[in-house]
Formats: C-alpha cells, sequence, structure tokens
C-alpha cells in the first residue's frame, strides 16, 4: 500500500511540473514522453496522468501479489526519475 501511495504522489509532482511548463507554453522545453508529444496542452497532461495513474493502479490489483511490489517499485523509481531530470533543467518542484 505504501508503494501506491507513493507512486501517486509522484505521478502527481510529474504531472504539475509538466503542467507548469504547459501553461508557460514550452519556452525551452519539450516533453520526452513519445504518447504525449512534444508540446502537449494542459488537458493532455491531465487526460494522461489520469490514464497512467489507473492503468498502473489496476494492474497492481490484478497481478499476483509477489509481483505487485516490483511493477508499483518500477512505477515508483520512473516517476523519480522523471521529476528529478525535470529538477535539474530548472523546473520547481511542485506539489499539486
Amino acid at each position: 500500500m505504501a508503494l501506491a501511495g507513493a507512486f501517486v504522489v509522484a505521478l502527481a509532482i510529474d504531472a504539475a511540473q509538466t503542467r507548469s511548463i504547459a501553461q508557460g507554453g514550452w519556452q525551452g522545453y519539450r516533453e520526452m514522453n513519445p504518447i504525449l508529444g512534444p508540446h502537449p496542452s494542459v488537458g493532455q497532461v491531465n487526460t494522461y496522468t489520469a490514464v497512467a495513474g489507473l492503468t498502473v493502479l489496476g494492474a497492481a490489483a490484478v497481478v499476483p501479489a509477489r509481483v505487485r511490489p516490483w511493477l508499483l517499485g518500477v512505477a515508483l523509481a520512473v516517476e523519480t526519475f522523471t521529476i528529478a531530470g525535470t529538477v535539474r533543467q530548472g523546473v520547481a518542484l511542485r506539489f499539486p
């Protein structure tokens, strides 16, 4: 349960950072997620965040219990590296 909560918090932080960049018109930035494209709108970021969160949590709910921590751990690691990379580019750490 703790991994799921940490993943949700990290996903929300990542989304808040991306929304902030989108609201600024993507000046000097480019989204690296190929699903979103280089300059998604705030609405696209919100939709992607909801779908990604539900997909990861839904998958975690149906996989065998021994797989669940691995799935959530990988998802959390991806979000953590994404947040750290965005901070290194000068985007503030934002909490929704």
